[in-house]
């Protein structure tokens, strides 16, 4: 693909192409994957417009909101090539290039009949939620069978409410990103994620902050098993991230620093630095689709936290400096990653190293994972390195009134003033050391995370406060 990044002309993504259904023995309807223009969002180098050809003969031109149509007058028991090519809004056409990245086809083999054929047309049929994938196709079934056949509701742009309408995930974006390609699945939520990196020399001699496989499967997985019901009768939630690992995901790449201090930015999400490396390294068609994670040595110059992140947007930085573990690190993407997608240090409020909030937000179970449920040291409050959020399944804790008993989980003790002892009579104690005595709770995470907040905007005014300081890495957890 590096031929296609230096041309004009748009294309279609390896792995595109062209469903389709039989309709009685003379018509077809078709469902086509959306092309991309290099260039995007240049507004001469925009996918205006598809043209529908049958056996040669260009038989309809639609505009590029238009991903689908019903084909009339075939003949029947006839084998018929169709052929898709994508033109820009200047002119230029994808058909230049050679192969199935210029052009789009398929055979369609009508069924027994005595229809002649002709004039063959395209039309477009009824879209009721506006999603780009027209009623027909939306079959309300919870099962994705293909373009022609996808389960998803036709009342409801986004099935499974991740953020991102069906169309975008079924065909491919407006603005040509293969998020079907990627891993997109109208009815699991997905979340993007792009990771771009750098690599310096500062404190601990040459090292990269490239995440590995292993950090970034470990995240994966947490989300796989998030306890979430999706559409199809599956549970979790699927986490895509670009890091630069090949085919189609290539667009996540080492940043060259070049100001001072490098490997480390001089300010933070907001300031302009990240804002020129997200320019330079984002492609447009991704806003509003993907999160931006950078991950350097330091931000704000020589902070020593280990990220930062918006809360409800779409940025965020995991800055580790020389600790930057297989847990450090995928801890502190889903940390980080989690703000983004709404979630505070207590979930739905600030209040922090709460013992009843088993959450990877919570700073107490940032770095060790959380409490596991079951096992020798379940229930402890105590971190078992194990990556997750939280299901809000654990007791309040009234630090009027702190019930040992109870612990965290109701029916498994914990010394929480360090005593010795389980005490019978409740007393007062701040357990998570800010000195208030409150009513400290879990949170269900899982069930209020916010896809929305991708859809940010670079450089719009926070919608709901700053983004959040992290934290420096413990030191039980520096390398």
């Amino acid at each position: 693909m590096a031929l296609v990044a230096a041309a004009c002309n748009p294309f279609f993504y390896s792995g595109s192409g062209i469903d389709h259904v039989l309709v009685g023995s003379a018509d077809a309807r078709i469902v086509w994957n959306t092309a991309h223009d290099a260039q995007f969002p240049d507004p001469d180098h925009l996918v205006a417009a598809y043209e529908i050809r049958v056996d040669g003969s260009l038989v309809a031109t639609h505009p590029s909101t238009v991903s689908s149509c019903r084909l009339q007058g075939l003949a029947s028991a006839t084998s018929h090539a169709v052929e898709i090519t994508a033109q820009s809004s200047s002119a230029e056409d994808s058909g230049d290039w050679p192969g199935s990245i210029g052009t789009l086809t398929t055979t369609i083999t009508t069924g027994a009949g005595s229809e002649a054929g002709g004039p063959v047309t395209c039309v477009t049929e009824t879209d009721t939620d506006g999603d780009r994938i027209p009623d027909w196709a939306e079959t309300a079934t919870g099962v994705f069978v293909d373009m022609t056949d996808t389960g998803t509701d036709p009342a409801r742009a986004d099935t499974d409410g991740d953020g991102i309408a069906d169309g975008d995930e079924v065909v491919g974006t407006l603005g040509g990103a293969p998020l079907p390609l990627l891993g997109a699945d109208p009815l699991r939520p997905t979340v993007f994620v792009e990771v771009d990196w750098v690599d310096d020399s500062q404190d601990c001699g040459p090292h990269s902050h490239r995440p590995t496989d292993a950090m970034i499967d470990r995240v994966v997985q947490a989300f796989a098993d998030a306890p979430v019901t999706n559409p199809d009768g599956t549970t979790g939630i699927d986490l895509v991230v670009d890091y630069g690992q090949g085919g189609l995901f290539n667009q996540g790449n080492e940043i060259v620093d070049a100001t001072a201090p490098i490997g480390s930015l001089i300010g933070g999400v907001n300031d302009a630095e990240f804002g020129e490396s997200k320019a330079a390294n984002f492609h447009p068609s991704r806003e509003g689709y993907f999160h931006y994670s950078l991950h350097v040595h330091r931000y704000n110059s020589s902070s020593n936290s280990s990220g930062q992140a918006e809360i409800n947007g779409d940025d965020l930085i995991v800055s580790l400096q020389c600790s930057d573990s297989l847990t450090n690190t995928s801890n502190t993407l889903m940390h980080e990653l989690g703000h983004n997608l709404g979630l505070r240090h207590g979930g739905d409020d600030n209040t922090n190293y709460e013992p009843s909030y088993n959450s990877v937000m919570n700073y107490r179970f940032q770095f060790p994972g959380i409490d596991t449920d079951e096992g020798t040291n379940a229930c402890d409050a105590v971190g078992d390195q194990v990556l997750g959020f939280s299901n809000g399944d654990r007791v309040l804790i009234d630090e009027t009134a702190v019930d040992e008993a109870a612990g965290v989980c109701g029916t498994i003790a914990i010394d929480f003033n360090g005593n010795g002892t389980i005490d019978a009579a409740p007393y007062p104690l701040s357990v998570n050391f800010d000195s208030d005595l409150e009513v400290l709770d879990d949170f269900d995470d899982w069930s209020a995370l916010n896809f929305g907040g991708v859809g940010d905007g670079d450089g719009a005014p926070l919608r709901v406060e700053p983004p959040v300081d992290e934290q420096p890495v413990p030191d039980e957890f520096r390398s």
